[in-house]
C-alpha cells in the first residue's frame, strides 16, 4: 500500500506538472501563516481523537466500565462546551481570534500533561476537573481556529480567485483529516506496544512454584474458605480470582503465558 500511493502520488505529480490543474495553486501555500495554521488545525485534531480514543480505554480496560458508564464519564467534556462556546465566540467579538486559539492549544496541553501523570487508581471522577478544562480548551481552540481560517482567508487573498478558494479550503480539510487519521492510528499502535510490554512484566511475575506466587493463592483460599464448600473449592476459587485480576487490561500474549502458568497449579 505505501509503494503503490507513492507511485499514485508520484504520477499525480507529474501529471500536473506537465498539465496544471485550473483550480488547483500549490504556491499559494507557500505562506508562512497558511503552513502555521494548517499546523494548528492538525494538532488540533490529533489531540481531539486521541483524547477519545485513551480515556475510554483506560476506563474499559483497566476500571472494567461499561459503555453507559464511561460516557457519563466523558460528558464532563461535551455538556460544557454548549455554554464555553458561545462566551467564546462573544469573546472573539473583542480580541483577535489568533489569541484565542493559542489559549486554547495551551489548555489543551495543560490537561494533557496533567493525564499523563494518571495511574491505576484514576477513575471516572477523577477526570472531571480535567475535562472541563479541557472542554474550555477545545472550545477555545475550535472557535479561534474557524475565525483565525476566515481571518487567514481574507490577509492572504484566497477569496480573490476560484483556484485560490479551492487550494486554501482543499488545504485545510487535509491538516484537519490527516490530523484525525494519525492520531488515531498511532495512539492505537502506541496502546497496543505498551500492553504487550506491560503484559509481559506482568506475566513473569506470576509462574508456578514461585513464592510470591504460591503465598497470594494460600490467602486468597484463606479468605474464600468461609464461603466456599472446602479447601479445595476455595484453592480452585483462589486461582480464578488471581487469574483474573491479573488478566485485567492485559495483551493476548500475557493473557496466554499466564493461563499457562496457573493450568500447573
Amino acid at each position: 500500500m505505501l509503494a503503490a500511493g507513492l507511485f499514485l502520488v508520484g504520477a499525480a505529480w507529474i501529471r500536473r506538472m506537465r498539465q496544471p490543474n485550473p483550480v488547483v495553486n500549490l504556491s499559494f501555500l507557500k505562506p508562512r501563516n497558511v503552513i502555521i495554521l494548517a499546523l494548528a488545525i492538525f494538532v488540533f485534531r490529533f489531540t481531539l481523537l486521541s483524547q477519545y480514543l485513551l480515556v475510554p480505554s483506560f476506563l474499559g480496560n483497566i476500571q472494567d466500565y461499561r459503555p453507559l458508564e464511561t460516557g457519563q464519564a466523558l460528558a464532563w467534556v461535551a455538556a460544557p462546551q454548549f455554554r464555553v462556546v458561545w462566551l467564546v465566540a462573544l469573546l472573539l467579538i473583542y480580541t483577535n481570534s489568533r489569541l484565542i486559539l493559542a489559549v486554547g492549544l495551551t489548555v489543551i496541553a495543560t490537561a494533557c500533561w496533567v493525564c499523563a501523570h494518571l495511574d491505576s487508581s484514576w477513575v471516572g471522577t477523577s477526570y472531571e476537573t480535567i475535562e472541563l478544562v479541557l472542554a474550555v480548551g477545545l472550545a477555545c481552540a475550535y472557535i479561534g481556529m474557524l475565525g483565525t481560517i476566515v481571518l487567514e482567508a481574507l490577509e492572504s487573498g484566497a477569496l480573490a480567485k476560484a483556484g485560490d478558494v479551492c487550494t486554501f479550503s482543499g488545504f485545510m480539510h487535509f491538516a484537519r483529516i490527516f490530523g484525525g487519521a494519525a492520531g488515531a492510528a498511532l495512539m492505537t499502535r502506541a496502546i497496543s506496544l505498551r500492553e504487550k510490554y506491560h503484559s509481559n512484566l506482568l506475566a513473569l511475575h506470576v509462574q508456578a512454584g514461585d513464592w510470591l506466587t504460591d503465598e497470594r493463592l494460600r490467602l486468597l483460599s484463606a479468605a474464600l474458605l468461609p464461603r466456599s464448600a472446602g479447601p479445595e473449592e476455595a484453592q480452585y476459587r483462589a486461582i480464578e480470582v488471581l487469574g483474573t485480576g491479573t488478566r485485567a487490561g492485559l495483551h493476548d500474549g500475557g493473557r496466554r503465558r499466564i493461563q499457562v502458568s496457573l493450568r500447573k497449579l
